[in-house]
């Protein structure tokens, strides 16, 4: 057993309520054995670090939604001004 202390941390508490498993194993295995072997099962089935990947599509997905979100503001304010001026030119030409 890697982990034998009798006590148990509240990090380990919230790790069995989410997964009695994992709780196990890692206290069984300790968490750097389980990493080693997670890696060299990946490697023998030629998988790729799916954390990554999972981050790295993450990561494009938010950047293409800040690009969406900045053009709709853009497009928002050009629409307000354009308005706007309209507005002002209407009025203007009420007076004359």
């Amino acid at each position: 057993m890697k982990n034998d202390k009798n006590t148990i941390t509240p990090n380990e508490i919230n790790k069995y309520l989410y997964c009695p498993y994992q709780w196990y194993y890692e206290r069984f295995y300790g968490r750097k054995e389980i990493n080693e072997l997670y890696k060299e099962r990946n490697k023998k089935l030629k998988l790729d670090d799916k954390t990554y990947s999972n981050f790295k599509k993450g990561v494009n997905f938010h950047n293409a939604y800040y690009i969406k979100h900045e053009s709709l503001k853009f497009i928002k304010k050009i629409i307000i001004v354009c308005a706007l001026l309209m507005l002002i030119y209407a009025v203007t030409k009420l007076k004359v």
